[in-house]
């Protein structure tokens, strides 16, 4: 099932809680993202930041040539509107795994968008969108990417993460955080008892950088790490509960070669 918003289906988890987002910003007509010639989207910013992100991918391997459209149209889902209305993810192929990014999460904002979240002085149009693009990264080959549990865990974080506006912020004050949703095509021995895989937000990936640059300021590549429901259960016997161990574990998994993958043939079950 695919999420357009923090949810019943999308729960958050005690100390990596998502608060409700901020207020969001007012119009801002006088932004330099407009031009006179098309005041709502400056296609020569946008081309700058496309090619940033291009550049990033291509560094990480294969890309292959088209990007993944979203499942549904958004006109008619009614799904949060990312920061530049364009919304597509890439699909980058390396000798053992497969990556899934968004792209287009750091496009700079519409400054005629009363949705900006970023601030009343339209910040959002000179800084390079949410700040983020997310991703996870899958041991072996897809068949077909664009139906995969894959794409659909990365296009349904990716929507929490407009809906919200503020992932960059919890990154930068937590560290990392979890959240639970519906993930299609995966097994029971990821799901809980009511059908929830935990997903962690921000493991650190040592195969992957963890920003790059862009003509509007450094943006930020976030890992999503599932976790066996099994895994999630011990820890919930531990101290402090699933949330007192999770800084720990977020930590163990950064220092683990590779703990940052999501793993679809052994786990389905034994924890990583």
């Amino acid at each position: 099932m695919n999420s357009w918003n923090i949810e019943p289906n999308t729960v958050s988890d005690g100390a990596g809680s998502l608060p409700p987002a901020a207020p969001r910003a007012p119009q801002n007509p006088a932004s330099p993202f407009a031009t006179a010639q098309e005041p709502r989207l400056n296609e020569t910013a946008l081309t700058a930041m496309a090619g940033a992100r291009q550049a990033f991918f291509t560094g990480l391997g294969n890309v292959r040539p088209y990007p993944l459209p979203p499942p549904r149209h958004p006109v008619f889902t009614r799904g949060p509107i990312w920061p530049a209305l364009r919304q597509a993810w890439r699909v980058i192929q390396r000798p053992d795994t497969t990556l899934i990014f968004s792209d287009g999460l750091s496009d700079p904002f519409d400054p005629f968008d009363p949705g900006n979240p970023l601030d009343a002085a339209g910040a959002g149009t000179t800084t390079p969108g949410l700040g983020i693009e997310v991703y996870a990264e899958a041991r072996g080959a897809l068949a077909d990417p664009g139906t995969s549990w894959l794409f659909d865990l990365v296009h349904q974080v990716s929507q929490n993460a407009v809906a919200h506006g503020r992932f960059l912020s919890l990154l930068r004050e937590q560290g990392a955080f979890s959240l639970q949703m519906r993930v299609a095509g995966l097994p029971d021995t990821w799901r809980s008892a009511s059908g929830l895989v935990t997903v962690l937000v921000g493991v650190r990936a040592a195969t992957v950088p963890a920003a790059f640059p862009s003509p509007r300021g450094r943006v930020r590549a976030v890992a999503l790490t599932m976790l066996p429901a099994a895994r999630r259960l011990a820890l919930e016997q531990e101290e402090g509960g699933f949330v007192g161990q999770l800084a720990g574990l977020v930590e163990q998994l950064g220092e683990t070669p590779g703990g940052h993958l999501n793993d679809p043939a052994p786990a389905f079950g034994s924890p990583a």
